[in-house]
């Protein structure tokens, strides 16, 4: 246990943060209640969006306080949890040291150590009198004692725990619901379907969502933020035509307004302050009035409420039972009724005097302006005075100057470290291994070595062993830069580092300036020699240069200087520094070919990604010529499917006009081998797109190896393509659904082009033409079902009608053939004698009997 309480310490110092957090949210959600109330008389959807955004803001307050300056205004005296006890400890008497020593340097460009202070032990004994070139220094062989865990490092395990507990929570219950879905059966029903694709037009909701029917459930259940499911009892099918469209209006609402990602956030806020009631309130009234905000959706649809009231009990009273003993976590989903939730809901559906109107968006941002205004200054406040800092013991360094002691002839990567009292130096040499000798007179101070994440030491030059390889690691942040960078070639090895700020030449040549404990080094290994050059600001803002070449210090003269001015470039080029500067100065030297000549010569895909990014956004304005050059070339240059797409989607479309350009364009759609990364490309081109750029992505669209993501693509651009009378942009679109390999993602795109045959009656043959695509039986008689259901097949359409019929003679199951002919008979479709012909052919090739005798009945009613 004491291990485990020991190692909180990160925990124990992120609890301040989170206290003062909770303490400022609670303001938030303090406001939001007030403002909920003020809104009682307004819409359900208003004092949503409030809680909303008082549980969102809440959460954000944590990273706020990290991003924004600190505003200190210190009225309030030190809160306990900030005050941090001074760590006691004893250490026996210093003794003699072990045989380890310490290299301790010095250089004539200004001290390496800041202050006397700085010194440690042993560089203090190197100098004293007598102590001869072999002295030994000595060793500080301190006590290890035991401490006892401190209240605030049990506080903070008791609160990590906590949020463990309950993120597992919200785990489990979204292991059930898929529980319930991998249980669940796909909805291919024709009404259902048909009625999805009608409400979904209706309430503007665009994302697909997918229709489940699973067993055991009570109420229709909502999950999932960019692909929405709804999994519906088994028994949906027996409901009246009224029940099926206020429940798919209901669950529709949830999908139109984001409430699963915005109950994913209210979880989390919840997990990381599960010790605030208020959020547990907060999160309570957003699931409360998110409800009342769905039912108000399903009213203004036209439901009565009496009727929606008594269908809502009917529900509610079958939970529980042994035919529905399920029911999803109100925590991982959204179920359209609750026992808990029910009488609250019961009351404002009766309620005819409550306003039920949506939210505009002007509404939600206003709201979120709002918020913004409490979050920001609250997260940026510090009203406490800081707590005073704890004593150290007399005998013992402070934090900031220990170092680590190690013997110069070990490994060539150890590091010394020192939290901000020296400024760090390489401990230069043959692979960073000799120590430098003392070269001018001067204060001295502790040599620490960094170690390199990447070395060249792994990669022999010359060796077939490791080929070619290239690791980069890089990251920025308020306090300075942070990379490393290593390429090894068959015939070279190049290395280099950076630590700091710093700021290099016009022409990338050389290093202007280095902020204070700055460090950059930079080696390359060839057949022929070693060289490295290790960099350090110096007191005086200059820098401090130490070269060495095989393995032995030299002066950094001209040659080293000219060998260092011919490498940095490659360097920052490839590691994607100073990326706007670079691409502006080619652009001046000669336009956008020379900067695409530039990225050519770039191996890093992230590098040349940044350049093609920058080139985009902030270069000049695009010729069609110049999207032509950049489209073809990232084509080449781009391996990474991400990269290749994200590029792609930052060409202007004003520019990919020319058939050239255009023609590039493909070339480069073909090369992205992530069916997903291409299916999102096209779909974001598309919108607006001219007919020739929608030619070209449903050209591209064939490609895609993934059926669904295929038969999104379609789905999301039906009306670029249906929407107007364009033969060619119809017959594209169709082709492009012709190459779907799954019957149900076909029949999906078929079921959603139908509605665009009432301006089109091309559209019809079309889905009758493509449907023999179709291997699954219902599939097919969902697909004709709603043709005829939807009235898109009409009486005038002869030709269109003796397709359908022609179609069931190749459809396997005799009760879907069955199914068809009816609804086409009962439609009064057979206008002529031929088409009267056809129909008793069809029905008598049917080979069930019983299916035979229905489908004449039925006609002969007619």
């Amino acid at each position: 246990m004491s291990s485990l309480l020991g190692s909180s310490s990160s925990l124990q110092g992120a609890l301040p943060i989170f206290i003062d957090a909770a303490l400022k949210g609670a303001l938030l959600v303090g406001v939001a209640a007030v403002g909920a109330y003020a809104l009682r008389k307004r819409s359900a959807a208003s004092r949503h969006a409030v809680w909303t955004a008082a549980v969102i803001g809440h959460l954000a307050i944590p990273v706020l306080i990290f991003i924004l300056p600190a505003w200190t205004m210190p009225v309030l005296p030190a809160a306990p949890w900030m005050r941090q006890p001074a760590s006691i400890s004893t250490a026996t008497p210093p003794s003699s040291f072990q045989t380890s020593s310490v290299a301790v340097t010095s250089k004539a460009s200004g001290p390496v150590a800041p202050a006397p202070k700085a010194q440690t032990v042993a560089s203090k004994q190197a100098t004293e009198p007598g102590a001869g070139a072999a002295a030994t220094p000595r060793s500080i062989n301190p006590t290890v004692t035991s401490r006892r865990p401190s209240t605030a490092a049990i506080v903070a395990m008791i609160w990590f725990f906590g949020a463990v507990l309950v993120l597992l929570r919200l785990a489990l219950g979204t292991w059930k619901v898929g529980q319930l879905a991998r249980e669940g059966s796909r909805v291919e029903d024709g009404v259902w379907l048909s009625l999805t694709q009608h409400l979904a037009n209706r309430l503007g909701v665009s994302r697909p969502m997918t229709l489940l029917r699973g067993e055991r459930l009570a109420v229709p259940v909502t999950w999932g933020i960019v692909y929405p499911a709804v999994l519906l009892p088994q028994d949906a099918d027996t409901w009246s035509d009224e029940r099926r469209r206020f429940v798919l209006v209901h669950e529709m609402a949830h999908v139109k307004r984001f409430d699963a990602l915005t109950q994913l956030l209210s979880q989390f806020a919840v997990a990381l302050f599960w010790f605030d009631p208020l959020v547990w309130i907060a999160a309570n009234q957003m699931r409360v009035e998110r409800e009342h905000a769905c039912d108000d959706y399903v009213l203004r649809d036209g439901t009565t409420p009496s009727l929606y009231a008594g269908e809502l009990l009917e529900m509610v009273r079958s939970i529980g039972t042994p035919r529905h003993d399920s029911a999803a976590p109100a925590f991982a989903a959204l179920a359209m009724a609750r026992r808990s939730e029910f009488e609250g809901r019961m009351l404002a559906i009766l309620d005819p005097r409550l306003d039920r109107q949506t939210l505009r968006p002007r509404g939600n941002l206003m709201t979120a302006a709002i918020v913004a205004f409490l979050a920001l200054p609250l997260a940026a406040l510090r009203p406490f005075q800081q707590p005073t800092p704890a004593k150290v013991a007399a005998d013992e360094f402070p934090i900031s100057f220990k170092v680590s002691i190690s013997d110069p002839k070990g490994d060539i990567g150890s590091m010394l470290t020192a939290s901000g009292a020296t400024t760090p130096a390489i401990v230069a040499g043959a692979a960073s291994s000799a120590l430098v000798p003392q070269q001018a007179a001067g204060a001295s101070g502790a040599s620490i070595a960094m170690k390199p994440r990447y070395s060249c030491e792994a990669y022999p030059v010359g060796t077939v062993l490791h080929g070619t390889s290239q690791h980069i690691d890089a990251h920025s942040d308020s306090d300075g830069e942070r990379w490393d960078f290593l390429v090894s070639e068959s015939d070279r090895c190049t290395e280099a580092a950076l630590i700091g700020k710093a700021q290099f030449s016009a022409d990338e040549t050389h290093i202007v300036s280095l902020a204070p404990g700055g460090f950059a080094r930079f080696r390359e290994r060839t057949r022929e020699a070693d060289r490295g050059v290790s960099v350090i600001p110096v007191g005086d803002g200059s820098l401090s240069y130490t070269a060495t070449l095989n393995g032995h210090p030299v002066a950094f003269d001209d040659t080293m200087s000219g060998w260092l001015a011919g490498l940095m470039p490659r360097v920052l080029r490839e590691v994607g520094v100073n990326v706007p500067e670079r691409v502006a100065r080619f652009l001046a030297r000669g336009g956008v070919p020379a900067v695409l000549q530039e990225i050519a010569q770039i191996n890093s895909g992230s590098s040349k990604r940044m350049h093609y990014e920058e080139l985009i956004k902030h270069g000049p304005s695009l010729s069609s010529s110049d999207a032509e050059k950049i489209a073809a070339q990232v084509g080449r240059d781009l391996t990474s499917s991400g990269d290749l797409s994200a590029v792609l989607q930052m060409l202007p479309k004003s520019a990919v006009q020319s058939p050239g350009a255009r023609a590039a364009m493909a070339d480069a759609l073909a090369k992205i081998s992530s069916s997903g990364d291409k299916a999102s490309t096209l779909e974001f081109l598309a919108p607006n797109a001219d007919p020739q750029m929608l030619l070209l992505l449903a050209k591209a669209a064939e490609s895609l190896a993934s059926s669904g993501d295929k038969a999104n693509f379609l789905l999301a651009t039906a009306s670029e393509y249906l929407t107007p009378r364009d033969a060619a942009l119809r017959t594209a679109y169709f082709r492009a659904a012709s190459t779907l390999q799954s019957s149900g993602d076909m029949a999906n795109v078929l079921l959603g082009a139908i509605p665009y045959a009432h301006a089109n009656a091309d559209v019809v043959s079309d889905v009758v033409d493509i449907s023999a695509g179709l291997a699954s039986s219902g599939d097919a008689a969902n697909v004709l079902l709603a043709l005829v259901s939807q009235r898109a097949l009409q009486p005038q359409m002869k030709n269109a009608t003796m397709a359908v019929i022609q179609r069931t003679l190749t459809m396997a199951s005799s009760g879907d053939r069955a199914n068809v002919l009816m609804q086409v008979g009962s439609a009064r479709l057979l206008t002529t004698g031929e088409l009267r012909d056809a129909f008793v052919k069809a029905a008598m090739a049917l080979p069930s009997d019983g299916d035979r005798a229905n489908v004449l009945a039925a006609v002969a009613k007619q």
